[in-house]
């Protein structure tokens, strides 16, 4: 019982505006560069709002939900979960060091770290150790984390690929060129790919190019979210209440 309600929490996400791609001059586009832009754009973002729907695959089954959901950055987040007819099932709460997951079906109150293991197993996030906020924003820089890795650049059309390879482990980001942010960021191990991460149907909402749908590939553990955002705001404060029953279940997640 526990672990289908833990499943039907999964949701945080979004719809979106297609954008005309063309050919974009890609001759000064490097990963220092769309990284120095991408922090400019992160800078300038302290509230971000929306409200979306998305789906979910498992092992164990496809689920569905919509949602709210306000960001407070640099690192906190609050997202209401509804299941059909409106009706809401569950609250997460997300900060630096802190998941809360109040599922209200089972009045149970989940407690942890945001981990890789746990924004997986309760929102079917692929993160790869990344910030939960920059993920949904679209926020990751072309920049490797792997020790010394050699970088290779390729252009086409109106995207840049960055690929950084280290031993047996290949990451890849491709760039909008235009944009100036990340379509796709895909990781291979021992050529297995294990993760991928795409983003799509961008919208200029003032202070740079967001996407409005995102998706998110865990291939190594059999789990994937497509995220829609239907209306988005940026730097408009929203109050949201993360409300638990004293008499809720707490539940400590490793």
């Amino acid at each position: 019982m526990i672990r289908f309600s833990v499943f039907v929490l999964f949701s945080v996400l979004f719809v979106g505006c297609a954008a005309t791609s063309y050919y974009v001059d890609l001759s000064g586009v490097t990963a220092q560069k769309v990284a120095d832009e991408i922090q400019t754009q992160s800078n300038a973002i302290q509230y971000f709002n929306t409200s979306g729907y998305g789906s979910f695959e498992t092992k164990q089954g496809a689920y569905s939900a919509s949602f709210d959901m306000a960001i407070h950055r640099p690192s906190s987040a609050m997202v209401s979960l509804y299941g059909p007819f409106g009706i809401k099932v569950a609250q997460v709460r997300l900060t630096e060091d802190t998941l809360l997951v109040y599922n209200s079906l089972h009045n149970v109150l989940f407690m942890g770290k945001p981990t890789s293991a746990n924004l997986r197993n309760f929102l079917m996030i692929a993160s790869d150790g990344s910030s939960f906020t920059n993920l949904l924003l679209d926020l990751m820089p072309p920049v490797s984390n792997m020790y010394e890795p050699q970088l290779y650049r390729h252009a086409d059309g109106s995207t840049v690929s960055f690929t950084y390879v280290s031993q047996d482990t290949v990451e890849k980001y491709t760039v909008d060129g235009e944009y100036m942010r990340t379509k796709e960021y895909v990781k291979t191990i021992g050529g297995e790919t294990i993760m991928k991460i795409q983003y799509s149907d961008f919208e200029n909402l003032g202070s740079g190019y967001f996407p409005r749908s995102v998706s998110f590939e865990d291939l190594k553990h059999g789990v994937s979210a497509k995220l829609y955002y239907r209306d988005a705001s940026l730097n408009k404060k929203k109050s949201v209440e993360f409300n638990v029953p004293s008499d809720a279940k707490e539940v400590i997640l490793n």
